[in-house]
């Protein structure tokens, strides 16, 4: 009897071979677009990558230039939570009572150590308290409070949260240090608010070295050793859904981070990465949905070696957190630590060709964008571009948004919270709109569902919500297809339909239009049906009064009609279009 020897017993197969199979599969149809898909910095993704796509690297967790991490030990990572004045004291203690290592204060009002007692009694004074930044009118108060707990300096755990780019940055490091503050954090490295703003991953990490170095040119005209500097720097960064992109990400900016430093002659150092999740991923609609994305997110964070992570509460797009949306952030990250045991293994995407590949091209297209903003370019400029360009993705679902652009659902319960803006005494309009940590201003579902919003406001104000007709051709098994296209499409919108099993005529059509009382019809069928019927259709809803009728297919000057819809277009000029009609 022959014994297999799995592996051993095939013949080998190379890439020539597999493309021969491809290509038979493809039928002629272009490869790059079929297969591959380019992301916003210019990377082209391919479907299969070998250990020819990967220059190499050699290096282990813990050695220069710290690609496979920041240690030799990896693994546990810190689960630091996000509160401030509106989640209140209560919370804070529950989350530490039900696992979290670490508070980061959200506090960008004046504040006085008395409101910082009130907020964090009876939180243990071994805990970590980093000031988020932009908190850093709260770092009297915080060295006040560690005092008033008589913490002693060397103790101290935390940070301040500082802008890099602060020119006091290097003499509040000396100061840490003359006091003994061996273990605090002074600067955070935000990139996340680049993220925030729309920036690609390269341009997230672009910007961050270039802060980076920036602090390290204000710690030595303060007269710091940058080696001693750059440990109390902390950098920032966001995990998206994207999980692939995000690993990459992270091993890159260390790699990246490594090299800054060697060329400041430092020697070996490590960075020090937080990782939040994106705050524009976060949906106010169908807000349930949010809980895979921020648990993709937190995966991606804990596989890319991420020292210390928080994760939104899947309802903080909608206002301040409930006790359910503050307990499912910090089990998101106790499940991946204590059962999933996620960061038992040091680098666990190490040695994918894919993400090893991923994590040089990351490297290059940063590094020399890093080098043109040091020469003056603008990342702003940048930064618009790339958020114009996801904004198309998203208006044509090209990057889709589960429960926001596709499988909307009307008839979901909207979720209600108590509005940030509302919380604490003293906090100015524009104190109250940073208060919401960790979601951004630029959320890439908030264009559906401002659209939402209005017909839900009209709904509201007439009674009935906004409606457009659906004259569907033929029986069920014909326009199903495109009819139930057509209700999800408008369903995006905030929009209902009228529909029916399906008319035999143009004529019987268009008399139920002229019956429904709406002043707007979308035709739906199959291709066949409409070779002989669209045309008659589209006419006959017209003569009847319909003042706008689309049609549910490819553009065809044949048909007469107003517009058209499809996949990839542009859906959310359509419907921007319908509110207007419908007004």
């Amino acid at each position: 009897m022959k014994v297999m020897s799995l592996a051993g017993d095939f013949d080998l197969v190379g890439r020539e071979q597999w493309m021969d199979l491809v290509t038979k599969v493809l039928k002629g149809a272009h490869f790059d677009k079929a297969l591959t898909h380019t992301t916003y910095d210019g990377i082209q993704i391919q479907p299969l990558y070998t250990g020819a796509d990967h220059a190499g690297d050699d290096s282990l967790p813990g050695q220069f230039p710290f690609t496979r991490g920041s240690d030799a030990v990896g693994g546990v990572w810190q689960v630091r939570q996000a509160h401030s004045r509106a989640t209140g004291n209560s919370a804070v203690l529950e989350d530490l009572a039900g696992g979290v290592d670490a508070i980061e204060l959200h506090i960008y009002d004046e504040t006085s150590l008395a409101e910082l007692q009130e907020l964090l009694i009876g939180v243990p004074v071994t805990v970590p308290i980093m000031l988020a930044p932009g908190s850093e009118v709260a770092i009297s108060p915080l060295c006040e409070l560690w005092e008033s707990w008589g913490v002693p300096k060397e103790d101290t755990a935390g940070g301040f949260g500082m802008n890099p780019r602060d020119p006091q940055v290097g003499e509040v490091v000396t100061k840490t240090l003359s006091l003994g503050c061996e273990s605090l954090l002074v600067a955070t490295v935000n990139a996340a608010a680049l993220a925030d703003q729309g920036a690609t991953e390269a341009q997230e990490l672009a910007g961050s070295l270039a802060d980076g170095v920036a602090y390290l040119r204000h710690c030595e005209q303060a007269d710091v050793d940058l080696a001693v500097a750059a440990g109390k720097l902390e950098f920032r960064y966001t995990a998206g859904v994207d999980q692939f992109l995000t690993i990459a990400k992270l091993r890159a900016a260390r790699r990246l981070w490594a090299r800054v430093a060697q060329a400041c002659g430092l020697g070996p150092v490590a960075q020090r990465q937080h990782v939040v999740t994106a705050g524009t991923i976060m949906t106010r609609r169908d807000p349930w949905v949010n809980m895979i994305r921020t648990t993709v997110a937190c995966f991606a964070a804990a596989v890319g070696g991420a020292n210390s992570v928080s994760v939104s509460p899947f309802d903080a797009a909608i206002g301040v957190p409930d006790p359910l949306g503050l307990r499912i952030a910090r089990n998101t990250q106790l499940l991946l630590r204590e059962e999933s045991h996620i960061g038992q293994v040091i680098d666990p995407a190490g040695g994918s060709y894919y993400v090893e590949s991923l994590t040089d091209a990351l490297v290059t297209v940063a590094w020399g964008l890093f080098q043109e903003i040091s020469a003056g370019a603008s990342l702003d400029e940048r930064i618009t571009l790339a958020r114009s360009a996801r904004a198309k993705d998203i208006a044509t679902r090209k990057l889709p948004l589960t429960g926001i652009s596709e499988f909307p659902d009307l008839a979901e319960e909207t979720l209600t919270r108590l509005p940030w803006a509302e919380q604490g005494s003293q906090v100015s309009s524009q104190a109250a709109t940073s208060q919401l940590p960790q979601v951004s201003h630029h959320r890439l579902a908030a264009c559906f569902e401002a659209l939402r919003d209005a017909a839900d406001e009209s709904t509201n104000a007439t009674g009935q919500r906004p409606q457009v007709f659906l004259a569907s051709l033929g029986p069920l098994a014909v326009h199903n297809v495109r009819s139930t296209f057509a209700t999800n499409f408008l369903a995006a919108g905030g929009i209902g339909v009228m529909a029916s099993e399906g008319f035999a005529s143009a004529e019987l059509a268009a008399q139920a239009w002229a019956d429904s009382g709406s002043s707007l019809a979308v035709v739906c069928a199959s291709d066949a049906m409409y070779q002989d019927h669209a045309a008659t259709t589209v006419s006959a809803l017209k003569a009847a009064g319909c003042r706008h009728v689309l049609l549910a297919g490819r553009p065809d000057d044949r048909w007469g009609a107003d517009g058209y819809i499809y996949l990839g277009c542009d859906v959310l000029a359509v419907l921007q279009d319908i509110h207007k009609r419908l007004s």
